[in-house]
């Protein structure tokens, strides 16, 4: 029985923490031994998916739950100050090397793993000065995305810690090419692409379980409407767009579906004053996080996703399976390589109101288009199914 390090930066609500869980499942259903170790420890504060972990899998947190709020306090004071955000860098690379020192590698010593799977890009890199394990490292987002004010200082030599790995794994084909590009002195046989497995029948299980939503929810969902499911972070984001957009068809008397924003993040105050100034308050609700957004998605009429860029867009696979329509921003990687050049679906330019408002407006009266995008979308799933990602990895495992 080989003998598998999953490692992980946390266990919260998130598009990672999702499909790590689906990994280590599969993984675990195919006879793997495999332990689990958690950057930081969030405790009540965001340990969210803890509940979900395997329980044939062992897992630790590698910094105390004091240690994770020390480390997170500073890095909300980073933000705004970019001089202290330098030095707070190079205070958690220092962090990193010492836990690597005192708890990881005596793990490493103890146990024996065959493998290790840093599931995070940013996941510091020591684990590979470990010579007697193979290491693979897990890349979610847009290459062109990694960098940025302070990380700029890091890209030159990411391309040495990348190949420090036996193997580099992307989640879209697009992502890979961006990858090459962006660093073409990287072992090329090392990188593989492999899609994030995606559960189907439970997807559909969770979205016919009306009975347990609340009164008011069931209300709600009765209404029709739009929706996202997201995180509500402007950074990444881009709801200002799919408001204003709404806000256009509103308007113009052209739809009268509302706007359901699900998901929870910084910006959502910011949006909130953003959708009261429209006076849209009875049309664009904000209904926070739900633990099966499912349901949700199912009974849209149209699902979008307005992201200024993604590593994959995990959210178009899910709304596609519950056979609602999609329409995504083009932004990188993902979302043209899942709608399959718009086939299976509708693409935005990013940022475009009046692109993203008209192909909303067309959708919405236009039934027989979404029927026959839905049919086309059904048909394209297999390529994301559950087990064809989990024999992709247990490829690559041996």
């Amino acid at each position: 029985m080989k003998k598998i390090l999953f490692y992980l930066p946390f266990i919260k609500v998130g598009g990672i923490e999702k499909v790590s869980i689906e990994y280590l499942t599969g993984l675990i259903n195919k006879g793997y031994k495999v332990d689990l170790i958690i950057d930081f420890d969030m405790a009540k504060y965001g340990n969210t998916f803890e509940y979900a972990i395997p329980k044939e899998v062992n897992y630790k947190y590698i910094k105390s739950e004091k240690v994770s709020k020390f480390i997170y306090y500073f890095r909300t004071l980073g933000k705004k100050n970019k001089i202290f955000n330098v030095f707070l860098y190079g205070f958690i690379i220092l962090f990193d090397f010492y836990y690597y020192h005192t708890k990881v590698k005596k793990i490493l010593e103890k146990e024996k793993y065959d493998y290790t799977i840093s599931f995070f890009q940013f996941l510091p890199s020591y684990i590979t000065n470990f010579k007697k394990t193979k290491h693979i490292i897990w890349l979610h987002g847009s290459v062109e995305h990694f960098f940025g004010g302070i990380k700029n200082l890091f890209k030159a030599n990411y391309e040495k810690k990348l190949n420090k790995y036996d193997s580099i794994v992307t989640i879209a084909n697009e992502m890979q090419e961006q990858l090459e590009e962006f660093y073409p002195k990287l072992e090329k046989e090392k990188i593989k692409m492999i899609y994030n497995p995606f559960n189907f029948n439970e997807i559909i299980k969770k979205s016919n379980m009306i009975d347990n939503l609340t009164k008011d929810e069931k209300l709600l969902i009765k209404d029709n409407y739009i929706c996202t499911v997201t995180r509500v972070d402007e950074h990444q984001k881009d709801l200002t767009t799919l408001i204003l957009a709404y806000e256009k068809q509103y308007l113009n008397n052209k739809i009268k579906d509302k706007l359901y924003i699900i998901g929870d993040g910084p910006s959502r105050d910011n949006l909130t004053e953003l959708v009261k100034d429209k006076k849209l308050e009875k049309q664009i609700l904000f209904l926070g996080k739900k633990t099966n957004p499912f349901i949700w998605m199912k009974k849209a009429n149209v699902f979008i996703l307005s992201s200024k860029f993604e590593g994959f867009g995990l959210v178009l696979v899910e709304a596609m399976v519950v056979n609602t329509f999609v329409i995504s921003s083009n932004c990188k990687t993902g979302p043209t390589e899942i709608l399959d050049n718009e086939k299976c679906g509708d693409l935005f330019a990013v940022g475009s109101v009046n692109e993203l408002s008209d192909k909303l407006q067309y959708a919405l009266n236009n039934d027989k288009y979404r029927d026959n995008k839905i049919a086309n979308a059904t048909q394209n799933l297999e390529r994301f199914n559950f087990n064809e990602s989990i024999n992709n990895l247990t490829r690559l495992l041996k």
